[in-house]
């Protein structure tokens, strides 16, 4: 059985969101992370920091990727910087591969 997809928000400061994902990031659910992460930043303008703990992600596949591109692009607009923090090896390597490490982290 496939992991299902979560989702888990926090906003302990005002300034930040956290939303804790786990699951698969993939084509038959990743545009709920995009829709949850567009509606939260409507309703919280003030947010300038968002943490995505991907810590309990089982998958990713493209769809997942294109999303987090996504919620990057939201975020920018937002004023508000993406951090993806705990980052699975999984993950870790699909950055890699596609050439988006350095966009999504700041490092070369």
């Amino acid at each position: 059985m496939k992991p299902a997809f979560t989702a888990t928000i926090s906003t302990s400061e005002p300034h930040t969101l956290k939303v804790h994902v786990g699951g698969e990031l993939t084509f038959g659910n990743a545009e709920d992370l995009d829709a949850l992460i567009a509606e939260q930043l409507l309703r919280l303008p003030e947010v300038r920091d968002l943490f995505i703990d991907c810590a309990d992600v089982a998958a990713v596949d493209s769809m997942g990727l294109s999303v987090l591109l996504m919620v990057k692009r939201r975020a920018q607009q937002a004023n508000a910087q993406l951090h993806l923090d705990n980052r699975p090896a999984r993950l870790e390597r699909m950055l890699t591969l596609t050439g988006t490490y350095a966009h999504f982290t700041g490092q070369a």
